[in-house]
């Protein structure tokens, strides 16, 4: 048995689908905020109630009745309170059986079998120069979500779409060039809108050393190289790299305009293609092919989006900046226009960052911070776990000086003292083992508050899986740091009669494997010694 959370919220599933025959939204419980409404708690009967147009207290009165008798072991009573919300009260054994499954099969106790398989493609950022902050947050959001889906089961697959076609290459591409120029004693001039910054200089250098036969190759691999070791140095490896031009060579942009003009969606105007995206829910009709026969990103994309989905995957994530919320209905029209479900694709907008420190942070490369800065100032983990603090749509002030911080203001150092000091005391039991037979005599009031808050990382756990957002986690970690420091300050451990230490030790050694299987899925390593 997976302990009550898993078990519930499938029966909870399965009573709607088959007693109800519908489907509604996941999560279909959560945690309340108050231990006096019970462990867990749904709003089912009043969805369902609404969408089958029936007294939500008759509902939630029949669900009692099936729930009862199909989890009904270890449940010490289910309440129904007006307008018809269903409060569930675990027992106490079940509470202590499911503690000792946790502790006897770890991380395992909290994984899902979720069989679907995504492409999640995020960062992509223009091979045009080094990472900004800006490029972090979405980097970190976009491994984090990565390892919370493949821990549910799904297959996923990381994936960077290069765009390594297009005027903005171009562009970079004849700044090397004047910046050569420059360097060699000749005269020059950066084309307008041309890239700045000490790092085009460093790149044209590194053109003159090597004098390649393709020069623009040259520069996307020296580029994509800066790139990935800026990865490297997050922990962050991608699965697949998509190139653009790829795309372009492998003529899949020419194949889905065919098949749009086969449907009668694509019309000539101005001397320009354009795509009748109207038809399925864009504000206006788009160019796929300009006047002069180039073709836009947006053709690009049509073809991209095709090309993953023909991949087999079940579903398309895409974390996308804040400029892009125009574009998602577009994209998702043309998914529609060539006969798929248009809610295959999942767009997460990730919202921009900023820096708040005393101290003055580099810029030497050009107008902005860059990543590889921000890592060696406060190193990996604080990175990761810093760009995670906030929900993705809400503007993120990176606080530099709270993330150097060594004292419980900080809660990274707050969640890892907890790691440390639960090392500590198992160093210092030494010879005495796990055992899970000890756990019954858990009885104060902060023994079972915390085994009940570890037993809710399942909740957290599907909250941040159906979201999509990694901030529930550091939240949740947050709170089992205060109730273990809590426990720890009211409740000796060792020294204690056999069974209260064997108990308390058992409790530990569960905080240690969920403290743990959360900064794993963040990308974060426990720290055991502070």
């Amino acid at each position: 048995m997976k302990g009550f959370y898993q078990k519930f919220s499938k029966v909870l599933e399965d009573i709607v689908k088959k007693e109800y025959e519908t489907e509604l939204d996941p999560p279909l419980w959560e945690v309340p905020s108050r231990q006096d409404f019970g462990d867990l708690s749904t709003m089912v009967s009043l969805k369902l109630a609404s969408k089958l147009k029936k007294d939500p207290l008759e509902v939630a009165t029949c669900l009692k009745g099936i729930l009862e008798k199909q989890i009904g072991e270890g449940i010490e009573k289910i309440e129904i309170l007006k307008p018809g919300f269903i409060n569930i009260f675990f027992a106490k054994d079940a509470l202590i059986k499911s503690l000792n499954e946790l502790i006897e099969n770890k991380d395992k106790f909290f994984r899902h079998n979720i069989k679907k398989k995504i492409i999640l493609e995020f960062l992509s950022a223009n091979p045009t120069g080094p990472l900004s902050i800006a490029h972090g947050r979405q980097a970190v959001v976009g491994d984090c979500l990565g390892n919370i889906l493949k821990f549910c089961g799904v297959n996923v697959e990381r994936e960077y779409y290069v765009n390594d076609a297009g005027k903005q290459l171009d562009l970079f591409i004849k700044s090397v060039n004047e910046r050569i120029k420059e360097i060699q004693g000749q005269s020059f001039k950066l084309p307008e809108g041309g890239y700045q910054g000490e790092y085009v200089k460093d790149i044209a250098k590194a053109v003159i050393s090597a004098s390649p036969k393709d020069e623009r190759t040259f520069v996307l691999t020296y580029v994509l190289s800066w790139i990935k070791k800026d990865l490297e140095n997050l922990g962050i490896n991608f699965d697949n790299w998509a190139s653009q031009q790829k795309i372009i060579d492998d003529k899949k942009i020419e194949k889905v305009i065919e098949v749009l003009k086969e449907k009668d969606l694509i019309y000539d105007k101005e001397d320009a293609l354009w795509f009748s995206s109207t038809k399925f829910g864009d504000d206006k009709d788009r160019v796929i092919k300009k006047s002069d026969g180039e073709l836009t990103y947006f053709a690009s994309d049509i073809a991209y989006h095709e090309d993953k989905i023909k991949r087999g995957a079940d579903e398309l994530v895409n974390l996308w900046g804040p400029d892009h919320h125009g574009y998602i209905e577009r994209v998702k029209s043309a998914i529609s226009a060539l006969g798929y479900n248009r809610d295959i694709l999942k767009v997460i907008i990730i919202q921009l960052v900023s820096l708040k420190t005393k101290e003055k942070m580099s810029k030497r490369k050009g107008t902005a911070i860059l990543l590889s800065d921000l890592i060696k100032e406060v190193g990996k983990d604080t990175t990761r776990f810093y760009y995670l603090t906030r929900k993705n749509s809400s503007h993120l002030d990176f606080d530099i000086d709270l993330a150097k911080a060594t004292s419980f203001e900080n809660p990274l150092y707050y969640i890892q003292y907890c790691c440390a000091r639960i090392e500590s005391i198992f160093e210092k039991a030494k010879e005495k083992k796990v055992n899970i037979k000890y756990s019954v005599f858990l009885q104060s009031e902060e023994d079972l508050s915390l085994t009940r808050a570890l037993l809710q990382f399942s909740y957290m756990l599907e909250k941040a899986y159906y979201a999509l957002e990694p901030v529930f986690i550091i939240e949740y970690l947050k709170s089992i740091a205060a109730l273990f420091h809590k426990f720890y300050e009211t409740n000796r451990v060792l020294g204690e009669e056999e069974n209260i230490e064997g108990a308390r030790l058992n409790l530990l050694a569960a905080t240690r494997i969920v403290l743990h299987c959360g900064l794993n899925l963040l990308g974060i390593t426990p720290a055991k010694k502070m």
